[in-house]
């Protein structure tokens, strides 16, 4: 008893590790985590972890302030690998078709929590992480401020917002396009102009960035 109590704690720790240190930490977000760990013959023994969080929204101008990179693209594959906190973390490429801030590469690597390795399950809320599908058209906005963890060179970028900052492009959707759980919307045909507006807004009142200074995002 006393063993499984401390690697539920371990990992609940790992996991606040994981959550924590994604490039989206901010001055005004908060979250809660519960984690919880079992064996099932099902999976094969695997190690299952389950996260629960809750997070603040981000203004649609704060999403553009704070991002790095906003693009428009397709997703071209996943991998899942047990990251620095020893917890799955899935790394989506996306083919970019359009940049409307930044300067990326042809395909950039975006790593969110959760999935499935050979050793391990980690189960997230999908009202907060970003969830993608191969071949999904999507709308990025990104960051590059990884923090201070110790996988920061394993990939390009953090989702902004995260499921704040993941959009689909839908075909029958009029030309707007919505954030994952519909908090944002813009218009996708007149989508750098809008971007623009909201530079333009967020200078002329001199929105602070809501993002820590890199490296102190986690101590980790």
């Amino acid at each position: 008893m006393m063993r499984s109590n401390r690697m539920l704690l371990l990992m609940g720790t790992a996991l606040l590790g994981v959550l924590a240190a994604c490039g989206d930490q901010t001055s005004n977000r908060t979250e809660s985590l519960t984690a919880t760990m079992e064996t099932t013959k099902e999976s094969s023994e695997k190690e299952i972890a389950q996260a629960s969080s809750w997070m603040t929204k981000m203004e649609k101008n704060q999403l553009v302030r704070d991002s790095d990179v906003i693009i428009h693209g397709t997703v071209l594959s996943q991998e899942t690998e047990n990251d620095f906190t020893g917890l799955p973390a899935t790394d989506t490429f996306v083919q970019v078709l359009t940049v409307y801030k930044g300067d990326p590469g042809n395909v950039v690597e975006v790593r969110t929590a959760g999935g499935e390795t050979d050793d391990k399950i980690l189960i997230v809320d999908e009202k907060v992480t970003p969830m993608f599908t191969i071949g999904e058209e999507v709308v990025l906005f990104l960051s590059a401020n990884k923090g201070s963890r110790l996988d920061k060179e394993d990939f390009d970028y953090g989702v902004m917002g995260l499921s704040d900052g993941k959009f689909t492009v839908e075909p029958d959707s009029d030309g707007i396009i919505a954030s994952q759980w519909g908090s944002h919307r813009f218009n996708f045909d007149d989508l750098q102009h809008e971007i623009d507006e909201l530079e333009r807004y967020n200078e002329l009142h001199h929105v602070p960035s809501m993002l820590l200074s890199e490296g102190e995002e986690s101590d980790i």
